[in-house]
């Protein structure tokens, strides 16, 4: 018998939740849910149609680190040549992340800092795939692309679905992330939602680059909050062929965020933070 996981989340602002136990069938309740009463039924999702797994690349950087532009031309070649599989996030973190002299943008976010702090370690550029290896593990980006299309051929058990729909004139997100197992799966899974903004213009120290300081440099799949925390919700415990969990919410945008050059990343991990599978989409589609 099908098993059906559900999450529900309502956020005047974008904060992160408290973790709460899941239960079965059929719903696990938050304090404040989805806006059904102003939206209707969440959607109810067919089969997916499955490309396999899908690869996040955590590009952990800053805007006075010199050699951390070609690590972010690395990940974006990455997602150019792997369209709708490959999901790049630049997270600005550390001492080279922090406001001075000409460098006045704080690209910081309170996610990427505790993003940050599960590495315990800190030298730019360096990134996470998939967090192979646990969420101490990381690698230099020139070491990026193998694994990448490792991680691209890695079965997956799990098939993500998204929808959205944005509603201008009341400020709402409703997001709606579906996962379906192909096969069974042992142990729990949590479910982030990320959000990352594109076309942001600001100053970068690019060493390659004459002159090395760059006052309009185009930042882009910066991390810029989450629907969930950066560690994610509890969305399921041991899993059979054709379960399923579904997480419904409403958000209300924060109006610093241009919503047209914003995408949503939902990744599921395993008790470790590997990444079992994650999906991108960009919110105006």
């Amino acid at each position: 018998m099908k098993n059906l996981f559900r999450l529900s989340s309502y956020l005047i602002l974008i904060l992160s939740f408290q973790a709460c136990d899941i239960i079965e069938d059929p719903v696990v309740p938050f304090s404040e849910g989805y806006r059904d009463d102003l939206y209707g039924a969440a959607p109810i999702f067919g089969l997916p149609i499955s490309d396999g797994k899908n690869v996040l690349i955590e590009d952990f950087t800053a805007n006075q680190c010199g050699n951390c532009p070609p690590a972010a031309e690395i990940a974006e070649s990455l997602m150019e040549a792997n369209p709708d599989r490959v999901f790049p996030i630049g997270i600005h973190v550390g001492s080279l992340a922090v406001p001075s002299g000409e460098y006045e943008d704080d690209w910081r976010c309170d996610e990427g800092e505790e993003l940050y702090a599960q590495l315990g370690f800190l030298a730019y550029p360096l990134g996470r795939i998939n967090r192979f290896g646990g969420n101490a593990n990381f690698l230099g980006s020139k070491e990026w692309g193998a694994k990448v299309y490792e991680e691209l051929d890695t079965p997956t058990p799990l098939d993500l679905q998204i929808q959205t729909s944005w509603l201008p004139d009341a400020g709402h997100l409703n997001i709606h992330v579906n996962g379906q197992f192909s096969y069974g799966y042992i142990g729990g899974l949590r479910l982030s939602v990320l959000f990352v903004e594109s076309g942001l213009i600001g100053d970068q120290l690019y060493y390659n680059n004459d002159p090395e300081h760059i006052e309009d440099y185009e930042f882009n799949h910066l991390l810029r909050g989450s629907v969930s925390g950066a560690t994610g919700l509890p969305v399921i415990y041991d899993a059979v062929v054709g379960d399923s969990f579904q997480a419904d919410f409403t958000v209300t945008w924060n109006e610093e965020w241009v919503i047209e050059n914003s995408s949503l990343i939902a990744i599921v991990s395993d008790e470790s933070g590997y990444v079992v599978n994650c999906l991108g989409i960009h919110l105006t589609e």
